[in-house]
């Protein structure tokens, strides 16, 4: 499954401005051996645990199957979604609302 991603809005009592979390937001540089930015991914497939977790991964994120309640599909194939596509959606979500 997909790590969290940190969701910081407020240092102290001071809320950010969507200008500043776009900087930063989505990004949990412990999940990338500590880069301060993201690094680019240049990976088209990713691993799984066993090939069940594959199966149910690929199934839920391309609609063939719902996920239980309270999991995510994770990384499964870059046309589908990959972690620099993750954090873009992310810091675009900032502006949605």
């Amino acid at each position: 499954m997909t790590a969290p991603r940190p969701s910081k809005t407020h240092i102290g009592n001071h809320k950010l401005h969507p200008e500043t979390l776009m900087l930063s937001y989505g990004f949990d540089p412990q999940l990338s051996e500590g880069a301060v930015k993201p690094p680019v991914f240049l990976t088209s497939t990713f691993v799984f645990k066993s090939a069940e977790e594959g199966r149910d991964f690929f199934d839920y994120t391309s609609g063939r199957k719902e996920p239980p309640s309270g999991t995510a599909s994770g990384l499964v194939y870059s046309r589908f979604n990959h972690p620099n596509s993750e954090i873009v959606e992310d810091r675009l979500a900032i502006y949605e609302g």
